[in-house]
């Protein structure tokens, strides 16, 4: 039965200001030999995250202030992004292999959150370690649809030149982000950032036409998962995708964001690391 998970108000944790000196970066190597980057701040048990398919490590920052209280929060540069190296040979399982080395090099059991599709990459690193004791998927990109199509447009708009419409057409035809949010990427800094790298959305894509979903491989997941998502998230494929989880996971906990689509800890951060910290903390979960 899905359960809404009532999240109790905490206390606003943004004035405990993290200073540069507070957050530690280093570099975990992993199965391959590709150094994967990790920045850390706080104390007490750890939780890693795992970015989406865009951008690095650096767009949770904003967030530590309301973990690091509560967690050594660890956000990581999947590879081939911020400062992490990166590899000839590109499989979604070295993705989880990477995520799975920076669990390991972590002390104790510890708490993993990936976000779209970090998402992905953090619940097949389930499968490789033992020390994942709470898993947190939002709205990762589970369904099973060809993007082959998409993936060739964005090449060809790639080689013409029109890299930022490459960008713009992964964001709404792949991550399925609204126009409304896409405008809102736009606005940000790290908007050049990401059109400068666009070319790596392309291994993504054809890693994702290759990715199967194994729902009975999945029932035998006893890892307690919270489960996000938008209410106001559009795309069927991520709604399918949600339901899909909730019907396999054998100890899911779903929370609809109300009011939110797919980037909800860049529009309402203390909310989203509220829900977090009240599911990772509850003994009962």
């Amino acid at each position: 039965m899905l359960g809404l998970l009532i999240v109790p108000v905490i206390a606003a944790l943004a004035s405990n200001f993290i200073s540069q000196a507070d957050c530690r970066v280093q570099w975990v190597k992993s199965k391959d030999g590709t150094p994967i980057a990790v920045e850390c701040a706080g104390a007490g048990p750890s939780l890693v995250i795992v970015h989406g398919g865009i951008g690095d490590h650096t767009r949770w920052k904003p967030l530590f202030p309301f973990f690091a209280p509560h967690f050594r929060v660890c956000a990581m540069d999947r590879r081939g992004h911020g400062m992490s190296g990166d590899s000839l040979e590109y499989t979604l399982q070295r993705e989880a292999e990477d995520v799975a080395a920076v669990v390991n090099s972590q002390p104790g059991p510890l708490f993993l959150l990936g976000h779209s599709y970090g998402g992905i990459c953090a619940l097949e690193a389930t499968f490789l370690t033992d020390k994942i004791s709470k898993l947190v998927l939002y709205e990762p990109p589970l369904q099973e649809r060809n993007r082959s199509i998409i993936a060739a447009r964005m090449e060809d708009m790639i080689r013409k030149g029109q890299r930022e419409q490459a960008l713009v057409m992964f964001l709404q035809e792949i991550v399925m982000m609204s126009p409304n949010e896409v405008a809102a990427m736009k606005s940000r800094p790290s908007w050049a950032g990401l059109v400068v790298s666009v070319e790596s959305q392309i291994r993504q894509i054809q890693a994702l036409n290759e990715y199967r979903f194994d729902a009975n491989r999945i029932s035998k997941l006893k890892v307690p998962t919270l489960v996000l998502t938008g209410s106001r998230t559009e795309s069927a494929d991520l709604k399918r995708a949600i339901s899909v989880l909730m019907g396999c996971l054998p100890n899911p906990t779903l929370v609809v964001l109300q009011g939110q689509e797919h980037n909800a800890m860049d529009t309402v951060p203390q909310q989203f690391a509220e829900t977090v910290i009240s599911f990772l903390l509850n003994n009962k979960s």
